[in-house]
């Protein structure tokens, strides 16, 4: 919907100003007007006969744009309600209103000031007049006024009115208070007033809200007049019992509302003098009935911000929405490929080329008829022999012409139109297949990362169950640091291990930090965290607390290269939250051009991982990355192993590497079976394999330079080393240094890399 600002003349004037802009310049006046009033009735009301801390509490709490007309119409408030005589207890108060209204003038978002200038003003001025004649009467009403004014101040700067809440309980408690201290005869505007609002409330299915508005109002109209009490207790049990049987339905509600309010009322007033308590609550009831039906309308209660969402809300949004990506990428790589797969094949071969040069060299000449026609077969055999030529050199020499060409009256511009369309037929075949290419790149990307979005929203979808009193725990003691959260969760995963995500405004933290608040963290939940993992973006810093795992793991690599210093293996060895990941990846061949390679597609590999892709879908990634990379042939091997440090399940995945060794309950067995590398095919042919691993056990990654003399001395290696306890590192030296030995015995050399994990209990 959009709302125009108005027509403009050409010397600026507004010929014709929008709704949009009468609205925006009478908003301001609204709600000072608002404020006007809302002051009024803090003046006015009166606690308990003598308190009168509403208009003080009221000028130090509300907005800026506001304070001054809620001042205005306190002090109005204090003199009407005196019928014009100027009493010690409104000389005080209006002297603080003014003191508090300077202050904020002189010293603006400041709330101390301003407070410390109002009630001290008051407490001071009947201190003086109670060291007269006044007595401490007056010193003790004020001093109670100060400090109920102080606390509704700092609470109205805390809870805005302008949101539900404790804020607009407050304005709601001096609106009630000041009415309730009004009565003609039978009739209390302050029961009408209050009986409306509540009803209001259960009419649109906002029942907390209308159980704590009756208790604070409710509370206001006895403080405000004793003998209100019966029709605060009748309304508190209309309220409950409309909030309780029949909340959002209007005509349920209103009769539940009604019958709840007589019986409060005749429970603790005799039925003769309840008439008028009724007759005011029905009132209520009867302006409820004249209201629009659209301002009636159920409506569920929300968050008082959108920064403070249900964190479940989010995440089933945020997965559903993900889901839906998700879906929209592998729709798309579907379509191209049926769109491919229905166009029509220009199947061109050799026959284009003899066409071609038909088309532009013979199609004019003077013996067409007899080469094309009566020589048909001679003319094609002859063009046949010239292929083989074609394809050895890319041209044909006059000489090299068959026999069956001899006859051409123009042999040199046959060679030349020969020589133009076999190479024009060679680009048109080379940029077929380099589109082709493009395509399965493409579509094997968008269902790459279709897959992990799905895989994402899946564990959105699953944020676990929420500790609401762990998390403002943890949130309380973040503010108690100095750095509110914009967001923080305390949750439980399906397996019991607890998580906490703490999101602040951009900040940095020292490891020393971390740990500290891993412990102060891990001591609130009463679980052993770990060091939290940070991320930042866009501004924002999020500590990812876990659960200390039951295993760690201990990393362990060495490598040799099989000319120089450069080796084409790379090795990546981490520890994400929950898992440990070790990846060995070989560039095929040896030296700078391998090393790129395999370099390539392990740091792309480990950064999916640690972004939360499977072993699958990032190889995937990676061997269109490989390629594409350029227009030289590229592969590299993938060996892949993934730890659950809570369960010691090894996810283990092979794309082309040598097989693995893993060692168990003191055994060892080798794991893993010869496949193609990745970037040599437009798929990923690879195996995946799921072991069960404890503390003690070993995972060893080698490439096939380290087996050139046969897997079976590396097997009984690394159970000698597992026995003896041998740590990773050392293993993998001695696996490294002995197959190097092995290797220049053999003369065959190869970059050779070992990769070690060793399991152990954790802490």
């Amino acid at each position: 919907m959009t709302e125009r600002m108005g027509v403009l003349s050409s010397d600026g004037r507004c010929l014709q100003p929008s709704p949009l802009a009468a609205r925006a310049m009478l908003r301001p006046a609204a709600r000072r007007l608002a404020a006007v009033g809302i002051g009024f009735a803090g003046g006015w009301a009166v606690l308990y006969g003598a308190l009168m801390p509403f208009g003080l509490g009221l000028t130090l709490g509300l907005a800026e744009d506001c304070f001054a007309p809620c001042a205005a119409g306190a002090a109005l408030g204090l003199l009407l309600h005196g019928l014009g005589a100027l009493s010690l207890r409104s000389l005080c108060q209006l002297c603080a209103l003014g003191a508090a209204v300077a202050a904020r003038w002189l010293l603006p978002q400041k709330f101390v000031p301003a407070a410390l200038a109002g009630c001290g003003t008051l407490t001071g001025m009947a201190l003086c007049f109670a060291l007269g004649s006044s007595g401490a009467d007056l010193l003790l009403y004020s001093a109670a006024d100060a400090l109920l004014a102080a606390g509704i101040g700092f609470g109205l700067r805390k809870f805005a009115p302008e949101r539900p809440g404790m804020g607009t309980l407050l304005v709601g408690a001096a609106v009630a208070a000041a009415l309730g201290s009004v009565r003609w005869g039978w009739f209390s505007p302050g029961v009408l007033a209050c009986a409306a609002a509540e009803l209001a409330l259960c009419c649109r299915a906002q029942k907390f809200a209308a159980l704590s508005g009756s208790a604070v109002l409710g509370a206001a109209l006895c403080a405000a007049d004793p003998a209100l009490a019966p029709a605060a207790a009748g309304l508190g049990c209309a309220t409950a019992a409309a909030a309780v049987l029949a909340p959002g339905r209007r005509v349920e509600t209103l009769a539940a509302y009604a019958g709840g309010c007589v019986s409060g009322v005749l429970c603790v007033q005799p039925p003769g003098n309840a008439f008028g308590l009724l007759f005011s609550a029905c009132g209520g009831m009867a302006v409820v009935c004249l209201l629009p039906g659209g301002w009636l309308a159920p409506a569920a209660d929300t968050p008082q911000s959108g920064e403070n969402a249900p964190a479940p809300a989010r995440s089933a949004a945020a997965s559903t929405r993900l889901e839906a990506v998700a879906q929209s990428l592998s729709s798309l790589a579907e379509t191209v490929n049926a769109v491919y797969e229905g166009l029509p094949r220009r199947r061109e071969g050799f026959r284009w080329v003899i066409d071609n040069v038909h088309d532009t060299l013979c199609f004019n000449c003077g013996r067409r008829e007899t080469c094309w026609k009566q020589e048909y077969t001679a003319t094609m055999a002859g063009m046949e022999a010239l292929r083989p030529l074609l394809e050895q050199n890319g041209s044909v020499e006059t000489a090299q012409l068959p026999g069956e060409l001899s006859r051409c009256i123009h042999p040199a511009a046959l060679c030349a139109a020969a020589g133009r369309s076999f190479a024009l037929y060679r680009s048109r075949k080379e940029a077929r297949i380099h589109s082709e290419a493009m395509r399965t790149a493409l579509t094997e990307q968008y269902s790459a990362v279709a897959e992990a979005l799905g895989v994402l929203s899946e564990q959105l979808g699953r944020p676990g169950d929420p500790e609401p009193y762990k998390s403002s725990r943890v949130a309380e003691f973040f503010t108690g640091l100095g750095a509110p959260p914009q967001e923080c969760a305390v949750t439980l995963d399906d397996l019991g291990r607890t998580h906490a995500a703490v999101t602040l405004p951009r900040t940095r933290f020292t490891p020393q930090e971390l740990a500290a608040l891993a412990g102060e963290v891990g001591h609130i939940c009463r679980r052993t965290l770990e060091v939290p993992q940070v991320l930042s973006c866009k501004g924002m810093t999020t500590l990812l607390f876990s659960e200390r795992p039951a295993l760690r793991a201990v990393f362990g690599a060495a490598s040799a290269a099989a000319r120089g210093e450069v080796s084409g293996d790379a090795v990546q060895q981490f520890c994400s939250p929950t898992a440990a990941q070790m990846i060995l990846c070989d560039g095929m061949g040896t030296g700078r051009p391998a090393a790129v390679d395999g370099n390539l597609a392990a740091e792309l590999t480990a950064r999916l991982l640690k972004a939360g892709f499977t072993a699958e879908l990032a190889a995937r990634l990676v061997n269109v990355a490989l390629a594409l990379k350029s227009e030289d042939e590229s592969g590299a091997t993938l060996d892949l192993i993934s730890v659950d440090l809570y369960t010691g399940t090894a996810r283990l995945f092979k794309a082309g590497a040598a097989p693995g060794f893993l060692v168990h309950g003191g055994r060892v067995r080798a794991v893993g079976e010869a496949t193609l590398p990745m970037g040599v095919l437009g798929g990923v042919n690879g195996q995946s394999r799921v072991v069960h691993l404890t503390a003690g056990d070993y995972a060893v990654l080698v490439s096939d330079g380290l087996l050139v003399d046969g897997a079976g001395w590396v097997a009984k290696q690394v159970e000698l080393s597992a026995a003896a306890g041998d740590a990773p590192e050392k293993l993998a030296e001695t696996l490294v240094e002995t197959a190097r030995i092995r290797a220049q015995k053999t003369g065959r050399p190869d970059d050779i890399t070992a990769a070690v994990l060793r399991l152990e209990k954790s802490g």
